[in-house]
């Protein structure tokens, strides 16, 4: 092999070993930075959990199109969520479903192992009662669970929106 051809090769691996140790430490930053601006907005209670995929208790998975989302501003929580399932009393029409606006009873959150965090609260409109679980990890990404006293249970994936 010829010598330039060597050390041509050689600094070509050299450079590319060195872009991906500045790749994965842009990543770790990136990482630490959104673990931060995750724990800032629940220390605020001012954060939004944009949805995308739908579990119902019964039936399978749906991807959801862009919009939907649970926000929550203090000690209110606006819910634009859909819902399937079914539900054992509706007002006529059908009622609100998951889209609503309400405030927060039994506001509770905690740190768990691996910085996720546990939020869980409930919720009281004038269809039904609601208990929210929701799991945040410090990626941003989200699981929200929901029960309700007059439907079935449905849970939701996200990533909170900065």
């Amino acid at each position: 092999m010829n010598k330039a051809l060597f050390t041509t090769l050689v600094l070509l691996m050299l450079s590319l070993a060195a872009c991906n140790t500045g790749n994965r430490l842009a990543k770790a930053e990136r990482q630490a930075e959104v673990a931060r601006r995750v724990q800032t907005s629940l220390e605020s209670r001012q954060y939004t959990i944009a949805v995308d995929w739908m579990k119902p208790l019964r039936g399978t998975p749906k991807h959801l199109s862009y919009g939907y989302e649970l926000k929550i501003n203090g000690d209110e929580m606006d819910s634009y969520l859909p819902y399937m399932g079914e539900a054992y009393r509706l007002p006529y029409g059908g009622g609100k479903g998951l889209n609503f606006k309400a405030p927060i009873l039994n506001y509770v959150q905690t740190q768990t192992a691996g910085n996720c965090y546990l939020i869980e609260f409930d919720v009281v409109n004038d269809e039904d009662v609601f208990h929210y679980r929701i799991d945040l990890f410090s990626s941003g990404k989200a699981i929200i669970d929901i029960w309700a006293r007059d439907r079935d249970s449905i849970s939701f994936q996200g990533e909170m929106v900065f």
